[in-house]
């Protein structure tokens, strides 16, 4: 019975050990296009709380609006950087495109919109 009992035990932890459907890798962090909108915010507050290294005047004052897309590979890229100031416009683009985003190719072509209201 022991030995019965010590073989089936064997056979299930090298079923259950073998049997992968998902690596650990794909722990789908921003499984949802609302999860991924919501990160890129965060990363987007995040890099703009830190001073300002590229102005040439302190009049940072002012609305920006953001265009983000994922690209084929599941790179994030700031695609479109619009505003009247620009000041604020070039040191948002030069923040913004320090960043090193990527998600899941699945997520490819995927637009986000941000509008940015920054008072100094």
């Amino acid at each position: 019975m022991k030995t019965f009992f010590k073989i089936s035990l064997a056979v299930f932890l090298i079923a259950f050990l073998t049997q992968t459907n998902t690596a650990k890798s794909d722990i789908l962090t921003g499984s949802k296009t609302s999860e991924l909108n919501s990160q890129i915010m965060d990363e987007v507050k995040e890099v703009l709380k830190s001073p300002y290294l590229k102005y040439e005047s302190r009049n940072l004052n002012g609305k920006v609006s953001v265009v983000t897309e994922v690209t084929e590979n599941g790179k994030i890229i700031f695609k479109d950087i619009t505003g009247i100031n620009e000041n604020l416009r070039e040191s948002v683009k030069a923040k913004l495109n320090s960043l090193n985003l990527w998600t899941s190719p699945v997520y490819a072509g995927k637009i986000f919109y941000y509008k940015l209201d920054y008072r100094n």
